[in-house]
């Protein structure tokens, strides 16, 4: 069998330049009203980053080659021999970090704890993970390529400072992509989300909607169009969005254009995964490998965002979640206003 790992990246790059400007410079120049400025403002202080350092131990595996083809093994749970020589299983160490933002709905100002609604993916992902070789028609295999299992998981909180605060899951949900997280801290996070919660606003095709999330560990405000999206309980919108919005806010104004409404949760940036093969030490660009470099040949895979449309957890979703996280949260400690559970 033929092992192929590749993938197809595409970029169309279009560019337009004027000598004449269509707008001249004016300094303070805003499309947004001073109300709803004002609202972001207010909201904002409710937003905070959220960081998820973890360590995951990597084992690779090599497999005994006769006459081109992989040798089978039934009695082993990877269904085909290691290569000899101690070659078999190749451990390594990956340390990563996962980041993202927040929303705080609840503060204990006498104990300083904090309280965040996020996303289950930013906090809590998964314990193992499986790669699969594909065959040349891009199909996958039932060779194993690589495991990687958590060893290390640490998650922090920060706003606009830089210190942080470590935080512990109270209540999770992957299946709606949603988690409770909370943090105790001296120092000041944020506020306690005070505005309403767009539970009954149904957001349909044209509706503009805010997202902030924390892009490279800043906190950062886009919006965009909202459409109809292809997963049960989301949305879509046309927002510049990228890695770092994850566990995001996102809200919109009510209907009387007074106020912004906290209407859902970031869950996704499309990405696309391209795995290349690489030699095992950096090479200056240009230069030729050499039969050394050809026996130390490994797969990476790199994750390449998809900019333009993002996906976010809606409001039925966000109320069903913190109604059935109720008992963790009160075994907690945790009392969230009414008005968070539809009240």
């Amino acid at each position: 069998m033929k092992l192929i790992n590749a993938s197809l990246l595409c970029s169309c790059l279009l560019g337009c330049a004027d000598q004449t400007p269509l707008l001249q410079p004016h300094r303070g120049l805003s499309l947004l009203s001073p109300e709803i400025k004002s609202e972001i403002e207010k909201v904002e202080r409710s937003v905070v980053g959220i960081n998820t350092e973890l360590t995951y131990e990597i084992q690779r595996f090599e497999y005994l080659i006769k006459n081109g083809e992989l040798v089978a093994d039934p009695t082993s749970p990877l269904k085909y021999k290691l290569a000899t020589n101690g070659k078999g299983i190749k451990v390594e160490t990956d340390k990563r970090t996962l980041s993202g933002g927040g929303l705080i709905i609840d503060i204990d100002h006498m104990n300083s704890k904090y309280t965040i609604l996020t996303s289950s993916h930013l906090v809590s992902p998964e314990d193992s993970t499986d790669i699969y070789y594909v065959d040349e028609k891009g199909a996958k295999t039932d060779i194993l390529f690589s495991r990687y299992l958590l060893k290390f998981k640490r998650i922090s909180v920060r706003s606009g400072s830089v210190w942080s605060a470590e935080a512990e899951i109270i209540s999770d949900s992957p299946k709606s992509d949603l988690a409770i997280i909370q943090a105790e801290t001296n120092n000041r996070l944020g506020k306690e989300f005070e505005n309403e919660m767009g539970y009954n606003i149904n957001l349909s095709w044209g509706d503009w909607v805010f997202l902030f999330g924390y892009p490279k560990g800043i906190k950062q405000l886009t919006g965009g169009w909202v459409s109809k999206s292809p997963y049960p309980r989301t949305r879509a919108v046309d927002a510049v969005v990228r890695f770092g919005y994850s566990g995001g806010p996102v809200f919109s104004l009510t209907k009387d254009n007074t106020q912004l409404a906290f209407v859902g949760v970031i869950k996704s940036v499309p990405r696309t995964n391209l795995d290349y093969i690489a030699p095992g030490k950096t090479l200056p660009v240009g230069s030729s490998l050499t039969s050394e470099d050809l026996s130390d040949l490994s797969v990476k895979r790199e994750i390449l965002v998809n900019y333009g449309t993002a996906y976010f957890v809606d409001g039925k979703s966000i109320k069903s979640f913190l109604k059935s996280s109720r008992n963790a949260m009160n075994d907690s400690g945790i009392s969230l206003a009414p008005k968070f559970y539809g009240n």
